[in-house]
């Protein structure tokens, strides 16, 4: 349901059809039309919100299970629709890929079910470093081995691994280390009893003034 304005200027609500409604009829479309055409649906950030209240009805369409006119639904507006009978389903040749930062203490996570609909693939750190950091050895190398301790501290662990992605617009060590990692791991480390002396080790690392006596678990 949209606002609209009405003709006598009160305002009002229309039933207007959203993206994914349109982005599927276009892709049964393609489908009735014997083709193998696929189409991809991509959801930035999907944990953002509350993913099975967001999905509705279509929380079985999305099951690999209910894919096609098997997992016709009326949908709760049905019965403002021209034909009140009217159903939906997401075909199968659509696929939906949603991407998440699970350890962002800010969203919701997948329930069980809902999780059990989607396969989850991990894209670590060093998959990526390539295509955002090209040649640079050197930012590679600190990034590496900064990683190698967040991962080797019990509280943290390899999901709390800095992604490349924060470097796109790298300028120096310093800069970089003020401006964006020393916020960011201030909040890994808040409350922990050790966690203003790790944030010195992580300094320490990504500075280049690397302690031999600091071990793989920063001690």
């Amino acid at each position: 349901l949209r606002p609209v304005e009405k003709e006598d200027g009160s305002n009002g609500f229309q039933l207007k059809d959203g993206v994914f409604k349109n982005f599927c009829q276009k892709a049964i479309g393609i489908a009735t039309g014997y083709t193998d055409k696929k189409y991809v649906f991509i959801i930035d950030e999907i944990n953002r919100g509350e993913i099975s209240k967001i999905f509705g009805e279509l929380f079985f369409s999305v099951d690999p299970g209910y894919r096609g006119k098997a997992g016709l639904v009326k949908t709760q507006y049905a019965n403002l629709h021209d034909d009140p009978d009217e159903l939906f389903y997401i075909p199968e040749n659509v696929y939906i890929i949603g991407t998440m930062n699970d350890i962002d203490r800010s969203v919701e996570s997948f329930d069980f079910a809902m999780h059990r609909r989607f396969r989850f693939i991990e894209i670590t750190p060093d998959e990526r470093m390539d295509a955002i950091l090209g040649d640079n050895q050197e930012l590679k190398k600190r990034l590496q081995q900064l990683n190698k301790i967040i991962s080797a501290i019990e509280y943290l662990g390899a999901k709390y691994q800095v992604g490349p992605a924060y470097f796109n617009n790298f300028s120096d060590y310093k800069t970089t280390w003020q401006e964006i990692l020393k916020p960011l791991l201030e909040e890994y480390v808040r409350g922990f009893d050790e966690g203003q002396k790790q944030l010195e080790r992580f300094e320490t690392i990504w500075l280049g003034e690397h302690d031999e006596s600091i071990d793989s678990k920063g001690q």
